[in-house]
């Protein structure tokens, strides 16, 4: 099975900042929730946000929500501090 998937805007800039190192890991994390059974337990559920978190390494997350009639919905990649709007 491969959910579909859509990007916010915040996903999108902040993607483009990253850097290609850093959007290698992400693109390989994207394969991985887009193949899986199950996107939701890929992350730890963030119950104060409603969404899933993604740690790619120690730093950086993929913030996304997920459901099964709609697919993944991407919102966030960037460090763990910006991924939680603390920054």
């Amino acid at each position: 099975m491969s959910w579909p998937i859509s990007r916010k805007n915040s996903f999108k800039k902040q993607y483009k900042l990253i850097g290609a190192e850093r959007q290698k890991h992400v693109n390989t994390a994207l394969i991985e929730l887009i193949n899986s059974k199950d996107p939701t337990k890929l992350g730890v559920y963030k119950k104060s946000m409603h969404v899933y978190s993604y740690e790619l390494g120690n730093h950086d997350r993929i913030i996304y929500s997920f459901d099964p009639e709609v697919g993944i919905e991407l919102i966030r990649v960037c460090d763990h501090k910006s991924a939680y709007m603390k920054d």
